[in-house]
């Protein structure tokens, strides 16, 4: 089979896809600090630096930083962010995930709205 060409998948659109997969963790409130909502409100852009990629030729090494609930198991809480960033970064970029590490940045106490 011919080559047609080359796809790159930017390092921001990676982000997106593990911050979309860790939020869906019971227990995980936000991804990096609740303080960037002020750059979104700013530019407009979503801003991910709660979400660190690294990109090899054909694999990606993350880090998320997390903040969790009072009172959830933290241990079982980061295996769940782990296992699903990673099937979502695989499945829908066919690069092959090598690490998701996971660093609790903070306690939230209460429930906000």
């Amino acid at each position: 089979m011919d080559e047609v060409g080359q796809v790159q998948i930017a390092d921001d659109v990676i982000a997106v896809i593990a911050e979309i997969a860790a939020l869906e963790v019971d227990g995980l409130v936000t991804v990096g600090s609740p303080k960037q909502d002020i750059m979104h409100t700013i530019t407009g852009k979503k801003v991910t630096k709660g979400i660190k990629v690294d990109i090899g030729e054909e694999e990606v090494f993350i880090s998320v930083a997390a903040v969790v609930e009072y009172g959830v198991k933290v241990l079982s809480l980061c295996q769940e962010v782990q296992q699903k960033v990673k099937s979502a970064i695989e499945t829908m970029t066919g690069l092959l995930v090598r690490t998701v590490d996971v660093y609790i940045i903070g306690v939230q106490l209460e429930k906000t709205n």
